[in-house]
């Protein structure tokens, strides 16, 4: 699967990528908003790789994770991932991850804005969600910028490690992203 962006090509994950992933997983300011933990291991990340470098279709609730590689140097400079919910074939959760190095460049606006397009127009989503700690302040202004609206906010409601920590959750339909792409 390739998309592009002026700057990016979203692909498949390949396995000359694992160095380059497991230096931003394994960088505790990228995992502290983030599911996983540090150190994150190097067999997990050749598992998600391998896993995922073959899977040329989303595929109804299954995890969908892509590569971002800066077209003018070919660094791996993160990665975002959708999936299609379970319930409901026109519905997607999507989710980002950018190596520190790289942020506040405006590459997960730019990777994101290609998703959107991709899951509104190519495969005809008819709403995308994703959340975020409150705190991931770099993440939520992002949601915003593509037009994602803020509908929940919820207080200490996923466990990280020992802590418990309160989410924004967002919402987009396919009509708001149209008019906001016109």
């Amino acid at each position: 699967m390739y998309l592009h962006t002026p700057r990016l090509l979203v692909r498949n994950f390949t396995a000359s990528d694992l160095e380059a992933f497991l230096a931003y997983r394994n960088d505790s300011a990228v995992a502290k908003y983030q599911s996983w933990s540090v150190p994150y291991p190097r067999e997990m990340g050749a598992a998600l790789i391998a896993e995922m470098k073959d899977v040329h279709a989303p595929k109804q609730g299954e995890w969908l994770q892509l590569a971002l590689e800066l077209k003018e140097t070919g660094a791996l400079i993160g990665d975002m991932a959708f999936c299609i919910k379970d319930d409901d074939v026109r519905q997607a959760v999507i989710g980002f991850t950018i190596a520190s190095a790289y942020w506040k460049k405006g590459f997960a606006t730019e990777a994101l804005s290609t998703l959107l397009d991709y899951l509104f127009e190519d495969i005809d989503m008819h709403r995308v969600t994703a959340d975020c700690d409150t705190e991931n302040v770099g993440s939520w202004k992002t949601l915003e910028k593509l037009g994602f609206r803020r509908e929940a906010h919820f207080v200490e409601s996923l466990l990280i490690g020992k802590e418990y920590t309160s989410e924004y959750h967002y919402g987009l339909l396919q009509r708001e992203w149209r008019a906001k792409s016109r």
